[in-house]
């Protein structure tokens, strides 16, 4: 009996050190894991970018408003206005919040609704709300699946409410680490093959190749990524 209980003591204590040594390896590698001091700098700007936006609000409408039209079956493809003669509109999340700014600098006049944490089942609201302000543009640039997954009938109910008549961009989704990133870019595909007034546009190809532009989260976009990110944009909407 005496034999049994030693032998079950040096168990546990072999038990707790192994889950000791377990503790402290995780420990350290959420602290090798976690972004440095870039993070402050990140809150500092996507609050002040955040400010900035909601300051606009009080301005007259850069897009006239646009009763949406129904979906129906198209027969040829819509028409792509020249940007430069058509009022943009932006939907994103913290990651355009980021940009803003650089994306104000090339489009002036773009109507931009970025909020941190957003997804897209909340994007179909929002664009209710943009409309009855008159802010919905002829262009909608969506820029949202960074924070969560989301099926192909929520993503239609999006593109119905926005209409056939309007052109829609679609910026996937891309982060260093991001779990969703594969299963969220699918959907968006198959969204934009659904749509012929949806383009994809291929974030995630080109961030991937450019590690420099992030802050430590492999996500958010440092001051130079955020230039290349609105530059990367621009050259990938259409014009006639």
């Amino acid at each position: 009996m005496k034999k049994q209980t030693k032998t079950s003591m040096k168990y546990f204590r072999s038990l707790g050190i192994a889950l000791l040594v377990i503790g402290i390896s995780i420990g350290a590698y959420g602290i090798f894991r976690a972004p440095s001091s870039d993070t402050s700098q990140l809150e500092n700007e996507l609050m002040q970018n955040e400010r900035e936006l909601e300051k606009e609000e009080a301005t007259p409408a850069y897009a006239a408003a646009k009763t949406p039209a129904a979906t129906k079956k198209q027969t040829a493809a819509p028409r792509v206005p020249d940007i430069h003669e058509s009022s943009i509109t932006v939907i994103g999340d913290s990651v355009f919040l980021g940009a803003a700014p650089s994306f104000k600098k090339l489009y002036k006049n773009a109507v931009i609704d970025a909020k941190v944490s957003r997804q897209v089942v909340q994007a179909l609201d929002t664009a209710k709300k943009l409309q009855k302000k008159g802010r919905l543009g002829d262009t909608v640039i969506i820029a949202l699946g960074t924070n969560g997954n989301f099926n192909s009938a929520t993503g239609q109910k999006l593109i119905d409410y926005l209409g056939p008549d309007r052109t829609i961009y679609w910026i996937d989704a891309y982060g260093r680490d991001l779990p969703v990133q594969k299963d969220v870019n699918q959907t968006i595909r198959r969204v934009a093959a659904a749509n012929q007034n949806v383009h994809v546009i291929a974030w995630s190809k080109e961030g991937g190749k450019h590690p420099d532009w992030f802050y430590q989260d492999g996500i958010h976009l440092n001051i130079t990524g955020q230039k290349k990110f609105a530059r990367f944009i621009k050259k990938n909407l259409i014009t006639e």
